[in-house]
């Protein structure tokens, strides 16, 4: 009898992990989802974001992000920038809150996305960024609060703050 009990034991929980399982790719299809690692051929740092940006507030600050924003790795909705191609802009793309800008090639110069509002302070940032050499940083014009620009290996990314010091938006180049 205690057999038959550990049975289903072993039954409800591998439908309740199931069942978890489920309803987590069902929000993350909904709201967005980040995850990221180092591909093991290359050992390159990568990043792959996809839905809402404004939904999760701890992506900007994972790790991985910052290790791939580094290694200009970062997928967001599909979408990575070629750190190589023609900067000349010529048209663009909303996909949820993430803006991509092309060059008259398709090439993607630039990816643009709205971040969770007032939730990740410029120290809070900052510190989890610590790793890639800021190249500039200032207040933005029209007053509307100030921005940090990020050094990676072959472009940069630039972040924006609020006049509470909030991030709010991020664009990598």
């Amino acid at each position: 009898m205690i057999l038959f009990l550990g049975q289903s034991l072993a039954y409800l929980t591998s439908s309740d992990q199931e069942a978890k399982a489920e309803a987590k790719e069902q929000a993350s299809q909904t709201w967005g989802h980040g995850e990221g690692g180092v591909d093991l051929k290359a050992e390159t740092p990568w990043y792959n974001y996809d839905g809402y940006t404004t939904q999760d507030a701890s992506f900007p600050l994972d790790d991985d992000f910052v290790q791939a924003l580094k290694y200009d790795n970062v997928t967001i909705n599909g979408y990575k920038v070629d750190p190589d191609a023609y900067k000349e802009f010529d048209h663009s793309k909303m996909l949820y809150d993430t803006t991509i800008n092309f060059n008259e090639q398709d090439e993607v110069v630039l990816v643009k996305f709205d971040t969770k509002p007032d939730t990740i302070s410029k120290t809070e940032f900052k510190h989890a960024h610590q790793s890639n050499d800021i190249l500039t940083e200032g207040e933005t014009p029209g007053d509307v609060g100030s921005f940090v620009r990020y050094e990676t290996n072959e472009s940069y990314y630039n972040v924006y703050f609020d006049k509470q010091g909030d991030l709010y938006q991020i664009e990598i180049h």
